[in-house]
């Protein structure tokens, strides 16, 4: 199985690690996942995305400018012939819908992938994101998934993701825990978790925003010391390789009545 990672917009330069591309930055979470066993006989190529968008803010204007890159390549690389599914990272899911529906294979969204995978293994769960706008862009996805009243929460860091970015993706993976600033963050996330179990009731914490998802381990490891082993961890770009994979393996596709266009065949008389 072959799948094309798409990334929502180029990663700035300073945060590559001499790489324009970004792609050392993803490819750190890919081989996260290949120690782990979950990418046994799965080849994983990766898209930097376009450098259409360079402003710092993350909020609907951003991710309407966002969708209409990661719309081009997910019209490119579906076109292909080279690849069995795309997966696109973003929490705020640039081009969903129109993704959905442009793409000729399977294509996973991560935070879609990821609350499909929280309602499976339990009956609450909260998002942990990095700003406010974040958190409401993330809730209402939620909502248009059918998936709000199992939405415990979606809390924030009130840290924006160029600001986390500098610290995460500048320092190699094997000095982070004892960087104070990613001690600091790690504090904060742990917090966030906390009182999403103790006072929304969450029985899953789902990992938001991508520099988030490179703490994974230690997030893990925090909860674990503090004797939250049984809370459910899940990573956003993790739970979209395992869906694409799933409807790789069941030969599904997005259902066009889902995101009809108008070349839809069978069109249906009402709404």
């Amino acid at each position: 199985m072959k799948l094309i990672h798409i990334e929502p917009y180029a990663r700035r330069e300073s945060y590559a690690q001499k790489d324009k591309s970004g792609r050392r930055m993803v490819q750190e979470l890919i081989d996260n996942m290949r120690k782990k066993g979950l990418l046994d006989g799965i080849e994983v190529d990766i898209d930097s995305g376009t450098a259409r968008v360079i402003r710092t803010t993350r909020d609907d204007d951003f991710l309407a400018h966002t969708s209409v890159g990661v719309l081009e390549k997910i019209r490119e690389c579906s076109a292909m012939n080279q690849y069995d599914a795309i997966v696109c990272q973003g929490t705020m899911e640039p081009g969903f819908h129109a993704g959905r529906e442009i793409s000729k294979i399977p294509v996973a969204f991560a935070l879609h992938s990821s609350v499909h995978a929280a309602s499976l293994v339990g009956d609450r769960f909260s998002i942990l994101e990095l700003t406010d706008a974040m958190a409401q862009i993330a809730r209402r996805h939620v909502e248009g998934y059918g998936f709000g009243r199992k939405c415990a929460s979606v809390r924030n860091l009130g840290r924006s993701s160029t600001d986390m970015g500098s610290i995460i993706y500048t320092r190699k993976k094997e000095q982070r825990a004892g960087d104070p600033e990613v001690k600091k963050i790690l504090d904060a996330v742990l917090d966030q978790c906390v009182a999403a179990v103790e006072k929304d009731g969450a029985d899953t914490i789902i990992i938001g925003c991508t520099p988030l998802q490179y703490l994974e381990d230690e997030i893990r490891q925090r909860l674990d010391a503090a004797g939250y082993d049984e809370i459910q961890l899940i990573c956003e770009l993790t739970a979209a390789v395992e869906m694409a994979k799933v409807m790789v393996n069941m030969r599904l596709m997005q259902a066009p009545r889902a995101f009809p266009s108008d070349e839809l065949n069978a069109k249906p008389q009402y709404r």
